[in-house]
């Protein structure tokens, strides 16, 4: 499945992040013609019939006139054979999903960022744990599926504190999370925090600890994730002032997740699917792994396999005790 973006940055926004300068992170700007930026996007993202238009960068659900813009954009899905259309939206401003549902919307993106509520208060985002809550019962009452935007590393956020957020998240039992630590953008109040000494972005590591944990409980849940760490190309990245940006992010949290799991358990050995050798071997080389062929995900210890599964349920238990 394809995602055919369409951006709105800053559209529909009634208040600014701390952290969010949607323009830089996506150097889009809004579509005066939605039409024909969407038929330009799916020429470039190579678009077919499996694929999905998402309407990405602001707070659809109250831009100015977004039902017409909705209606726009579901005729040219149909023109195009899409399947559907996803969008991204606040949980306060979660405007009549009912005339979602019935205009093609199949998906709904919240942004809630932290289920802590003094973590959404230092960010300013305005909104509360609860409008999450709320937010993901109505998209789900509706018939769409419901996915989850969390961030870590904000201001007044802990490893504890997005253990927690996951832990809240995943009782929701949304159909998919994405996760990514906070990067420092131009022009942002996070910058001007940044540069003052009043805030201290993630370093790689600790953010590769953190997210590989969140990584746990979701996998330990059967939640997917759909996308780990922020997306910026050669453009965009010229705009990130500091913070924990890699390029492969997201296969080195799985790494790290893995990495816990093999030391964990002082493994010499591990057993695992072909395609996933260089998440759980390759890129930690430096413990001296054998790596064998395997459907399952196990290690061998005094002759007795330990399955991954297993081994992520008693970790997710551990987290449990952690933040209790």
């Amino acid at each position: 499945m394809k995602i055919i973006p369409v951006f709105f940055p800053n559209q529909g926004c009634h208040y600014r992040c701390v952290f969010c300068n949607e323009w830089m992170a996506t150097m889009k700007k809004a579509p005066i013609s939605v039409e024909e930026e969407i038929f330009k996007a799916y020429a470039l993202y190579h678009g077919n019939s499996e694929s999905e238009i998402g309407l990405y960068g602001g707070t659809f659900t109250a831009i100015d006139g977004w039902r017409e813009i909705l209606k726009k954009v579901n005729n040219t899905a149909e023109a195009l054979g899409i399947k559907g259309i996803r969008i991204s939206t606040r949980p306060d401003e979660l405007n009549d999903a009912a005339f979602l549902a019935e205009n093609g919307v199949i998906f709904v993106e919240i942004g809630a960022q932290s289920m802590v509520q003094e973590i959404l208060d230092a960010s300013e985002r305005n909104h509360t744990v609860e409008d999450v809550k709320n937010a993901v019962k109505i998209v789900k009452a509706n018939g769409m599926k419901v996915s989850v935007h969390l961030m870590t590393g904000l201001p007044k956020d802990t490893k504890e504190k997005s253990i927690f957020s996951a832990f809240e998240v995943s009782k929701l039992e949304p159909d998919g999370v994405r996760i990514h630590p906070t990067l420092i953008l131009k022009n942002t109040k996070l910058e001007h925090e940044y540069k003052s000494g009043n805030y201290r972005p993630q370093s790689l590591d600790e953010a590769l600890d953190v997210v590989s944990d969140m990584l746990s409980i979701f996998k330990n849940d059967k939640i997917s994730v759909e996308r780990i760490g922020m997306y910026q190309d050669s453009e965009t990245i010229k705009n990130v002032i500091a913070g924990p940006y890699h390029q492969s992010f997201g296969e080195l949290a799985l790494s790290m997740l893995y990495r816990k799991f093999l030391i964990s358990n002082n493994a010499q050995e591990v057993h695992g699917p072909a395609k996933l050798r260089s998440q759980i071997a390759g890129r930690n080389g430096d413990l001296r792994i054998y790596f064998y062929d395997s459907e399952e995900i196990f290690i061998l210890k005094d002759n007795k396999k330990i399955l991954f599964d297993s081994w992520l349920s008693q970790h997710v238990s551990s987290l449990k005790e952690m933040i209790s």
